[in-house]
């Protein structure tokens, strides 16, 4: 069975490209190209990619902020994906409250796809800001 891990690849602020690893494979997407290659692109910082996908199907990568509803709550709430080393797992820290919500707990998915949405990155200028 094949293993794949996604990345998005950036230099401080700024997305370069993708790089995805299958197996003892890494390959390259840079932001503008629409095939993956073996050619590397420069980059200085990595966000890991989750196997969550958000309402566009668009795959979240730590440091995305969404905006999220818990399946239990209506409300609409603001977060960013984190990994919390403690617990050894990827989830949304609340901007409000900043308290931690696991996307899984023992295998059942803590959100559905239709209920995140991308919406910005912790790294802009803008949110850098606030």
């Amino acid at each position: 069975m094949k293993t794949i891990q996604y990345y998005r690849l950036r230099n401080n602020n700024k997305v370069e490209g993708f790089a995805k690893e299958v197996d003892d494979t890494t390959y390259f997407k840079a932001y503008n190209e629409f095939s993956w290659h073996e050619n590397p692109i420069l980059f200085d910082t990595i966000d890991v990619g989750l196997k969550v996908l958000d309402k566009r199907n668009r795959r979240l990568y730590t440091n995305d902020i969404v905006l999220y509803k818990l399946l239990s709550k209506p409300s609409l709430r603001k977060g960013f994906v984190a990994y919390e080393p403690l617990r050894r797992d990827f989830g949304i820290i609340d901007l409000e409250t900043y308290h931690f919500t696991p996307f899984f707990a023992d295998e059942l998915a803590l959100f559905e796809n239709d209920r995140l949405e991308v919406i910005s990155h912790l790294f802009t200028t803008k949110e850098k800001s606030n």
